[in-house]
């Protein structure tokens, strides 16, 4: 039986002929059967324009005479080029860096990006990853909803809440929920928010969207105090909601309705563009505050949220995004940033929690920085809200064998 990696096709561009010989020789090392090399990223396109052959592997040098590696990378983008990527250059490691985000922010599947001389290890490393990756991609796209029957899902309420746990790190004791929506369907299972929450954003149905969640949030909220259970739910609102001035009322008449006390609840605000008139965001944030909802800025450093919004809008939490604390691993620039945003917070007087902790590693690598909260599959998956309870009582238990591993 063949293998994967003799059905791969890979291209390597540099314009060192040494390099080529010596990368091509590591690839055929590793089990590459069908290797072709270019010394111009100009004869590289050429080569993938024409139906030679389809090249799902490219490793690409950075700096070349005539057109370089970057100018290679924009080229590949406007082509659609399907396949992986791994960048290689004589260049300093942040250089480097800067070339991978270019390349992912141009959609682009970079596996990484490496020092000169290529390394055996170091490239075998980079292709196991991409085995992982091609597992993933196997799965099939995500096919978006169409807008009417969305319309239609949302006006006869069928998309829920689900509830994610926050776990205070000092005490482990369970603090609070995130509201995370979710559409099931009794012929296609579980339908997750990749599928309809772009159609909700393109089409102005964020709001009634956002409504939906909070008025079941509120609802389930009153069945868990019942229960004698207090937790704050958080749900997440886009920045664009509060351009509306009567957004706060409508927030309180709903929490109103379900005898809620407002001070159980939090909005965690996300920024989906560059905010440029702060003064109607600013009014509504203000009276919710007087309202006693709680604030939180939702992933922090990833969108457009930056430190004069820290500074100009009365958010009391920062929510730290999953990509810092994976990142801080590896990263060392990643990992002055999570510092830094730490270190900021603390002076703000702002609580501190951090989304996708899915190890024990991450969770104490947060828990030395400062921060006071985490949220992730580490702790749990989202559940239904009717599971909540249950999984509160058994938590002290379960949070007992995760910590025992680890001693």
């Amino acid at each position: 039986m063949r293998s994967m990696l003799s059905d791969t096709s890979v291209l390597v561009v540099d314009d060192e002929p040494f390099v080529l010989e010596t990368t091509a020789f590591i690839l055929q090392r590793l089990g590459f059967e069908a290797v072709y090399t270019a010394e111009r990223a100009q004869q590289a396109i050429e080569y993938i324009d024409s139906d030679h052959a389809s090249i799902s592997l490219l490793l690409c040098d950075l700096n070349m005479p005539d057109v370089d590696g970057v100018e290679l990378l924009r080229l590949l983008a406007e082509r659609g080029f399907e396949g992986d990527i791994v960048l290689f250059s004589g260049e300093d490691k942040r250089t480097l860096k800067m070339a991978e985000s270019l390349a992912k922010a141009r959609n682009l599947s970079v596996l990484g990006a490496v020092s000169k001389p290529l390394q055996v290890d170091e490239l075998s490393q980079l292709l196991t990853k991409r085995g992982q990756i091609l597992r993933k991609s196997s799965r099939p796209a995500t096919q978006m909803v169409a807008k009417e029957r969305l319309v239609r899902a949302i006006e006869d309420e069928e998309l829920e809440p689900w509830f994610q746990p926050k776990v205070e790190i000092a005490s482990k004791r369970v603090v609070g929920v995130e509201a995370l929506v979710r559409w099931p369907n009794s012929e296609e299972g579980m339908i997750f928010p990749d599928a309809f929450i772009p159609v909700a954003e393109e089409h102005n149905l964020i709001d009634a969207l956002t409504f939906l969640v909070l008025k079941k949030s509120a609802a389930m909220q009153a069945e868990w105090q019942k229960l004698g259970l207090n937790l704050k739910i958080a749900v997440n609102v886009s920045m664009d909601s509060l351009y509306e001035l009567s957004f706060p009322e409508r927030v309180a008449s709903y929490l109103s309705d379900h005898n809620v006390d407002p001070s159980s609840f939090q909005l965690e605000v996300t920024e989906s563009r560059l905010m440029e008139d702060l003064v109607t965001p600013l009014d509504n944030l203000l009276r919710l505050r007087l309202k006693k909802i709680s604030l939180s800025i939702d992933d922090f450093g990833t969108g457009h949220s930056n430190l004069s919004q820290l500074r100009d809008l009365p958010f009391d939490e920062l929510k730290l995004d999953r990509s810092f604390v994976q990142g801080a691993a590896t990263d060392e620039r990643t990992r002055a940033l999570l510092e830094s945003s730490v270190e900021i917070a603390k002076k703000l007087d702002m609580e501190i929690i951090v989304e996708g902790v899915e190890t024990l590693e991450e969770w104490q690598r947060v828990e030395i920085l400062g921060c006071e909260v985490v949220q992730g599959y580490f702790v749990s998956r989202p559940l239904p809200g009717s599971d909540i309870p249950a999984w509160v009582e058994q938590w002290p238990e379960q949070c007992k064998s995760l910590f025992s591993r680890a001693a």
